[in-house]
């Protein structure tokens, strides 16, 4: 049976017969990262639309993007207030229009060029405050309109699971300071009806601002996915799988979350204290009572958008690393348990929510599989049909020589990808990265195992140059096996653990690709070139990547990234290019770009 019959036969056959089972590429990228040239602060609906005009000239049919959801202080779409509002940061001032009012030109000109895109490569999310203002002068000024508008008071209707909470947490949250909801007043944190109540009426044009607001996020979202659909490409979601403790659906619906343990992820390798991320994970027997109605809104809701969702951390729905809520936080990830923590129920606990989810959604499922996965939950997303996630830089032969696995053996039921969101950009990684290691893993490893750090990390690894990064270490040229065991002792099998997975691996990629040397680019354009030749039903690339084709682009942003883990910051969620989206998509490498996928025969 081939991939396409096979795929046809599963669970997500329909799914797979709407957008059918060819092999496509697509490019991936956060909305905050783009911007037009009528854009403000950051990229928006409009910019979506532009970006599939992109797309249309790269020959990409996937247009992936982060999750939209209305994030808290961090910016961080996976940490939101919210599993279901947009974030009004995205509202185009430019497709804007209602009562046949709409803002003038001059009016966004000036907003663009005050809070401009791409400053520094960062977006301003300070914009999002200034466009709120802009929204509540237009809900004020046609506020009886919008009290009658049949198609506002429908979307209110339709979503009224989550709308009306959303509402009255925002409006509470700013009568009290943006404190997170446990801080509030008793009778508040703990939703007294009366109180609530009290509230609605008392601010009664607060909360039906926040409601409108979010009908204009819904009416130009769906407006950018029926043109995106016009060019022939699917628009691909994001699901976050856990929300924020400080959310209006860990307030409104408290029984659905175990707010006793945290989420995060268990000690490896290479992150020897594990994660600690501050989320509280889903109380599953009682969204099971529920008949899983939670989710089933959710999986309603994204279908308006999109064809594709991915769902984060898949792995979490069949055991997710769940750290005690008063564990101290310098713990990080150490002291968890897995829920469940028999690992006999995992399949079954998983393929109930994976099954309930496909059942509840029209779009096609992929899942983000990255990380320590249980064989369980690979073997249960091909047997849904649903992609999983194979990352170059992690694809090897590990525990045999820890060689890259060519990429005609990638799973064919997956996404193959270059980098992702969490990771440094390619080219950073090939440059910087690959054959070495990170000298705080040393350190710790070393610490741990009661070895002098400074004499392993002289004893294995060159002297620091001024070129190289401060943060990694690079091996010796002629360090091998017998030295590491020399050096850290036969009873730490970590460190020839690392020295296999790290040692020579940019001479085992030039290997995988049939060259003896070349500079970054060239083996960039090589490995993408490689990988859309590949067995990967669907390739999808980073932006960022696809971009540093052009070599002063590269300069420029190779060594930025979207995402660092474990840190915290403004250089976290605000990686912006430079450039808009009209003028990255006049490139010369546009073309070229179109022109490997056309070879791939995607």
């Amino acid at each position: 049976m081939g991939t396409g019959e096979f795929l046809l036969s599963t669970s997500s056959g329909k799914k797979w017969e709407k957008i059918g089972t060819l092999r496509r590429a697509g490019i991936l990228t956060p909305l905050f990262s783009i911007h037009s040239s009528s854009s403000v602060g950051t990229g928006d609906f409009h910019t979506l639309k532009c970006m599939a005009d992109l797309c249309k000239k790269s020959g990409d049919t996937i247009l992936q993007i982060l999750p939209l959801n209305y994030p808290g202080a961090d910016n961080c779409p996976y940490n939101a207030i919210s599993s279901f509002a947009i974030d009004p940061v995205y509202i185009s001032l430019e497709d804007f229009s209602y009562n046949n009012f709409g803002f003038s030109r001059h009016l966004i000109g000036d907003l663009h060029v005050n809070f401009l895109p791409g400053k520094d490569h960062r977006c301003n999310y300070t914009a999002r405050d200034i466009k709120l203002n802009l929204l509540n002068d237009v809900f004020l000024r046609f506020f009886d309109d919008i009290c009658s508008d049949g198609n506002f008071l429908s979307f209110t209707k339709k979503n009224n699971y989550w709308l009306d909470d959303f509402a009255i947490y925002r409006v509470l949250k700013r009568l009290n300071n943006d404190l997170p909801w446990y801080h509030w007043e008793k009778t508040f944190a703990d939703r007294s009806e009366e109180k609530i109540s009290y509230i609605e009426r008392l601010y009664e044009k607060q909360v039906l601002f926040e409601k409108w607001v979010q009908y204009i996020c819904f009416e130009q979202l769906v407006d950018a996915k029926q043109y995106i659909g016009s060019k022939g490409i699917l628009l691909m979601g994001d699901m976050p799988v856990l929300a924020s403790k400080d959310s209006a659906d860990v307030w409104a619906k408290r029984t659905l979350f175990n707010l006793d343990f945290i989420a995060g992820a268990p000690p490896d390798m290479y992150c020897v204290y594990g994660q600690r991320w501050g989320m509280p994970v889903q109380n599953w027997d009682n969204v099971r009572k529920t008949d899983f109605e939670y989710i089933a809104e959710k999986m309603k809701w994204l279908d308006n958008f999109f064809d594709i969702i991915r769902i984060d951390h898949v792995v979490g729905f069949f055991r997710i690393w769940a750290i005690p809520v008063d564990e101290p936080e310098e713990n990080q990830g150490t002291n968890g348990i897995f829920i469940p923590q028999d690992e006999s129920l995992w399949e079954d606990h998983g393929k109930e929510i994976l099954s309930k989810m496909n059942q509840f959604s029209k779009c096609l499922l992929c899942g983000e599989d990255l990380g320590i996965i249980p064989q369980v939950c690979t073997e249960t997303l091909k047997e849904y049909g649903i992609p999983g996630y194979d990352v170059q830089r992690w694809k090897k032969n590990y525990g045999i020589d820890y060689s890259f696995i060519p990429f005609s053996e990638y799973r064919e039921i997956a996404i193959s990808t270059l980098s992702t969101h969490d990771t440094s950009f390619w080219v950073e990684w090939l440059k910087n990265e690959s054959g070495t290691v990170d000298r705080e893993l040393i350190v710790i490893k070393c610490e741990m195992a009661g070895l002098n750090p400074e004499y392993v990390i002289e004893s294995l690894f060159e002297k620091f140059e001024k070129s190289d990064r401060p943060d990694r270490l690079r091996w010796k040229k002629d360090i091998h096996e017998s030295k590491i065991f020399e050096i850290a002792g036969r009873n730490h099998r970590d460190f020839l653990e690392i020295y296999k997975d790290t040692f020579g691996e940019k001479g085992k990629l030039l290997s995988l690709l049939g060259m003896n040397d070349c500079d970054e680019t060239t083996c960039l354009k090589k490995t993408l070139q490689s990988m859309l030749q590949g067995s990967s039903i669907f390739c999808i690339n980073l932006l960022s990547d696809l971009l540093c084709f052009d070599s002063s682009i590269c300069t420029a942003i190779s060594h930025l990234r979207i995402n660092k883990p474990g840190t915290a910051g403004s250089h976290n969620w605000s990686f912006t290019f430079e450039q808009s989206i009209e003028e990255l998509g006049g490139i010369s490498v546009i073309a070229e770009i179109k022109e490997m996928i056309e070879n791939a025969g995607r």
